[in-house]
């Protein structure tokens, strides 16, 4: 059979060649051009797409002022209208005539809803949303009886004179800084010690703050003579290793020295000839030590 055998039709195959071909040209046109058929046009004129823009900043302006983004803190203040009021009893109506925002009124009334109090003017001024000047503004006006009993206000000034060997809480708590807490820690370290050698000793107890010793130390004494002291040819290495400032290796060293000594330790200053015990250690714990 000859090449030109195979492209010979007859008049009906012919025909359906033809319109097989017609088909899959309209079918590919379809495929392409169809999504541009049925897609909407969602594109608007200029002038409809400038006024939509236009809503949408200020929607968005509006939302940002209404959660305090922009003019709660950095903003200009807002220029209010201030009388003499006491923010724990104001009600909304009355925040809202001092000219004060309502996102701001709302704060201040659920910081109440939940318990809380103003003490004294400056707990107003740490109100989130209260801008520095407005409390400028609303401070001369700001009136809260019994503010000078808050309970920010230290203990009074007055002179007391308190000795720490002998005074019990109900003594200590009278220190300017100290309640019930402090008290009672102060009670614990002094037994676990035997006593206060020093005034400074304080600063050893836990949740005393610097500022707080600052504040209590010229109304404290010391007085030695109350001091509970170890023997140190007698005490037992139990009693040695509950003290603070011996037990770990100091009373096992201390512990060693005794039983190379027969338990029989003539004056303490044989204790500096033990290798962990420099004179800055045996001063403070020489307080603590006999040799009765």
């Amino acid at each position: 059979m000859s090449f030109n055998d195979y492209f010979n039709f007859s008049k009906g195959q012919a025909k359906a060649v033809i319109l097989l071909v017609t088909l899959i040209l309209i079918s590919t046109v379809i495929y392409f051009l169809l999504p541009q058929w049925i897609t909407p046009n969602t594109e608007l004129p200029s002038d409809e797409l400038k006024t939509l823009m236009s809503q949408i900043q200020e929607d968005s302006s509006a939302t940002q002022n209404s959660y305090g983004s922009t003019n709660d803190r950095n903003g200009t203040p807002s220029k209010l209208t201030p009388f003499n009021f006491d923010p724990n009893t104001l009600d909304e109506a009355g925040f809202k005539r001092l000219g004060l925002r309502d996102k701001l009124v709302a704060t201040i009334l659920n910081f109440r809803n939940k318990g809380g109090k103003f003490y004294n003017k400056e707990s107003l001024k740490r109100i989130y949303g209260l801008h520095e000047d407005e409390y400028a503004q609303l401070e001369p006006y700001i009136s809260i009886p019994g503010s000078n009993q808050s309970r920010f206000e230290q203990k009074p000034k007055e002179y007391i004179q308190v000795e720490l060997n002998s005074a019990d809480t109900a003594k200590l708590v009278k220190l300017r800084g100290i309640g019930s807490k402090l008290s009672m820690n102060i009670v614990k370290y002094r037994s676990q010690l035997g006593g206060f050698a020093g005034v400074e000793q304080l600063k050893e107890v836990f949740g005393i703050s610097p500022e707080t010793y600052e504040n209590i130390k010229g109304n404290c004494t010391v007085n030695k003579g109350l001091i509970r002291k170890l023997n140190l040819n007698e005490a037992t290495y139990n009693e040695l290793n509950v003290h603070p400032y011996l037990k770990g290796d100091i009373a096992n060293a201390i512990a060693d020295y005794r039983k190379a000594k027969n338990y029989h330790i003539d004056n303490l200053q044989q204790l500096k000839e033990i290798q962990l015990i420099n004179e800055e250690i045996f001063r403070k714990i020489a307080p603590y030590l006999s040799i009765q």
